[in-house]
């Protein structure tokens, strides 16, 4: 709780920012990223504490990712989760996709299931990311990348990367 020496002044509910923390500091676990950049927004001195900014970074295989976490006290949690893909962050050849997502709870409401929203944010991610190189066709076409990158690149993670294409109706 903040005061001012005259007794008046605006309480800031800790235990609110706290969550907060553990939150941000608890999806950079499960994304498995080092803990996130936390700000509070003091837009008129320490009396107007009036919003919480968390924010992590995901940035691999080319894609710069980030996760931005707002939360107003006593208000609900909201999420922008942002894909760039391209040569550099500023560059003409970079393009992006961005996400809004409002919740309607607050943090203490969502944090028992964290884990569950860093699987969610997941998955947005792997849509991001392919979508994010659409538009890019040409880019992609000039790509050479040898068979035995690729199937290094899949034994690593875990998955195929290139399928068979089966057009409909011919399944």
């Amino acid at each position: 709780m903040y005061m001012n020496f005259d007794g008046t002044g605006k309480t800031i509910d800790l235990q609110g920012v706290a969550s907060f923390a553990s939150l941000v500091d608890l999806l950079s676990q499960e994304l498995g990223v080092p803990a996130g950049k936390m700000l509070g927004q003091l837009p008129n001195g320490p009396d107007t504490f009036n919003q919480l900014l968390g924010e992590i970074d995901i940035n691999s295989q080319g894609f710069l990712r980030k996760l931005t976490l707002t939360c107003q006290p006593g208000g609900f949690l909201s999420l922008r989760l942002a894909t760039q893909w391209g040569s550099e962050r500023n560059s003409s050849h970079t393009s992006g996709v961005t996400s809004d997502y409002h919740l309607t709870a607050s943090v203490e409401q969502i944090l028992p299931q964290a884990r569950a929203l860093a699987r969610h944010i997941e998955d947005i991610f792997g849509v991001q990311d392919r979508m994010v190189t659409l538009g890019h066709s040409d880019k992609l076409a000039a790509a050479s990348v040898s068979a035995s990158q690729i199937e290094a690149f899949e034994r690593q993670e875990g998955s195929s990367v290139v399928t068979a294409h089966v057009p409909r109706g011919r399944e």
